[in-house]
């Protein structure tokens, strides 16, 4: 059952982007200056700091928020050799300026030395017993509004792209905040988190009733004491995962105004694809606004067995923006400059 726990969501991408040599623990403004990037700190309403970065273009223009995957990992790095993102594609999209790129920091995140991955067994104790879907909404509710108060945000339209984890925070966002008119969910759940750990245990497990047996002994333990931080299943504690089994992708995406950019492998072992049709068949029932894009035999990153980099998940990145000017034109509300 283990393994079936930690692939899902336990996808880590590391863009090792070089941007500068500063030697540093942590993100500074030092380490800021080699990027298209600023730093700013706000405290939201549960009285956390936040962190966002946010870059500026030439002239106005919409905001892309990029939400990451689940763990614990910062959004930027420092080391030896540089500066680098482990948001996929923040680095250089920021650089090419099509639109005001925003990345959120998870509060308290940032790992044991030696410690990486989607998973939050590295994590501080603090930051364990901090995060649920509904804190992480907090923070990135605040800094969402603080950016658009930025002179050189064009608030008429507003992109969210977000990758597994983040692709349901994406949905979620979306429901609460209805100045959100794009979401570009990449590889993440259709429906509960839930579903996705009993769906995979179909796929997955030779006897399936033993599998699923452990499933639900482990959503009772969850149940029976859901703030519960220290105990840990699937590499998440018990209150993670009792804030996620009540966030329905489809259900948050039901509720908003915006338009829908879905992409997910058929092949991928981390989110089961079924998970994403049961997403795919609801909206369409909506008749809701969605664009579908199907990656035939790709893993969780949109990656096939033969691939050797991260082009794929690169290439559909960029048709996602694509698509969001391609609206925009459609509405009249076009960006100053085009994606690449």
């Amino acid at each position: 059952m283990r393994s079936i726990g930690v692939v899902l969501l336990g996808f880590a991408i590391f863009t090792l982007l070089r941007v500068s040599n500063v030697e540093a623990d942590d993100i500074n403004a030092a380490a800021l200056a080699g990027t298209s990037l600023q730093l700013h700190k706000i405290t939201d309403r549960l009285g956390r700091t936040v962190t966002y970065y946010i870059s500026r273009p030439k002239s106005a223009a919409p905001l892309l928020l990029m939400i990451q995957g689940s763990g614990c990992d910062p959004v930027l790095r420092t080391g030896s050799s540089g500066t680098y993102s482990t948001l996929y594609d923040l680095l250089p999209f920021a650089a090419e300026q099509p639109y005001a790129v925003l990345a959120v920091e998870k509060p308290f995140s940032g790992r044991d030395p030696g410690a990486q991955g989607g998973d939050a067994l590295g994590c501080s104790a603090t930051f364990n017993r901090d995060f649920t879907a509904e804190s992480w909404l907090v923070a990135l509710e605040a800094a969402l509004s603080d950016a658009r108060r930025l002179p050189w945000i064009d608030k008429r339209r507003a992109m969210v792209l977000g990758f597994s984890e983040g692709a349901v925070m994406a949905s979620v966002l979306a429901s609460h905040d209805k100045q959100i008119t794009d979401v570009a969910a990449i590889g993440g759940s259709g429906t509960t988190q839930l579903f996705d750990l009993i769906a995979l245990a179909y796929r997955q497990c030779f006897d399936r009733s033993i599998c699923l047996e452990d499933i639900d002994k482990s959503v009772q333990a969850i149940e029976a004491d859901p703030e519960n931080s220290t105990s840990f299943v699937w590499g998440h504690p018990f209150k993670r995962w009792y804030s996620f089994f009540n966030v329905d992708s489809s259900e948050e995406l039901l509720r908003s105004t915006a338009r829908v950019y879905l992409a997910f492998g058929t092949a991928d072992s981390s989110v089961p694809p079924l998970s994403e049709e049961v997403l795919v068949s609801k909206l369409l029932a909506a008749r809701h606004d969605v664009t579908i894009r199907r990656i035939q035999n790709a893993e969780h990153g949109l990656n096939r067995p033969d691939d050797t980099d991260l082009r794929a998940l690169d290439n559909e990145y960029r048709a996602a923006l694509k698509w969001f000017q391609t609206n925009a034109i459609a509405t009249g509300v076009a960006t100053s400059s085009t994606p690449h």
